[in-house]
């Protein structure tokens, strides 16, 4: 089996890039290890509405859950302000949505997508999957942060993310809460999915995320919880280092994350259509 490009990722990054090499008559295959597009979400899943555009994304309906009107920034003692976002066009999105309606994309393009297939190594003319050898020019790793935890821990922190059910989530609010002894490093978050639903989540250098959540959503009262996440993220900012030979690094594998909301769809989406474009020039 041959291809002139082998995508290790199906999500934001790793698909966009996929579209756009698939854009000039390129072969492109991509490869997702787990058995759907846009799962495991780790995602809070804000987005401006202006960034899906330059990405290409208009969001379909089930894509796109609601805009967010305002912030609130809580501080350690207990003070807060609120900030009106309602120009800069926030969306609260649905990543497992976003991610199969980018896949239709790059699938309209010629790209073809097979999930529960997994990367093992790169070989003399291509890569090894768990499904057997694949020829190809060009290899782009979008396996996300797990290609970096081997490679440097200190930019990484341990996270944790609930969904659930709260009378106190509101509707277009997001808050942030800041504690340096509680989150050191980092942040806690309530990000709105709806009236009384959202995904709550902390993280921080060296804590006990469960333990931490658990407490802060005590604090805030009842609730029901119906989805646990828990993933790394990172923090340090793009690798220097993203192309080496035949293989070339997108999205949250090389980094492309903000460093101060550890937020991705924008920036590790633009890395893959930045690499694609490339790839297709030099294919």
């Amino acid at each position: 089996m041959y291809f002139d490009a082998v995508v290790a990722g199906g999500s934001v990054a790793g698909l966009l890039c996929a579209r756009e090499i698939a854009s000039s008559s390129n072969s492109v295959l991509v490869i997702e290890e787990d058995y759907e597009i846009g799962t495991p979400e780790h995602c809070g899943g804000l987005v401006s509405t202006r960034g899906l555009e330059r990405l290409g994304i208009i969001p379909f309906g089930k894509t796109f859950d609601h805009i967010i009107k305002s912030a609130i920034i809580h501080a350690p003692n207990g003070s807060s302000f609120s900030i009106d976002s309602k120009k800069q066009k926030v969306a609260e999105i649905s990543r497992r949505e976003l991610d199969k309606q980018i896949a239709h994309q790059a699938q309209k393009n010629g790209a073809v997508i097979k999930v529960k297939t997994s990367f093992q190594e790169l070989t003399e003319e291509g890569v090894r999957t768990n499904d057997g050898e694949i020829k190809c020019k060009i290899f782009v790793d979008a396996r996300g942060i797990s290609s970096l935890i081997h490679k440097d821990r200190e930019g990484i922190l341990s996270s944790a993310q609930y969904e659930i059910y709260a009378d106190w989530i509101k509707k277009g609010q997001v808050e942030v809460f800041f504690d340096q002894e509680k989150y050191p490093g980092f942040f806690a978050w309530i990000i709105p999915s709806g009236e009384g639903k959202g995904k709550i989540g902390v993280a921080g250098k060296g804590i006990k995320v469960t333990e931490v959540l658990e407490e802060f959503l005590e604090e805030r009262g009842n609730y029901s919880t119906i989805r646990k996440i828990f993933a790394p993220i990172w923090i340090k900012g793009p690798i220097k280092k993203f192309v080496e030979t035949k293989t070339v690094i997108v999205g949250d594998a090389a980094g492309q994350a903000k460093p101060t909301t550890s937020g991705g769809i924008y920036t590790s989406g633009m890395g893959g259509i930045l690499a694609g474009k490339a790839i297709s020039k030099f294919l």
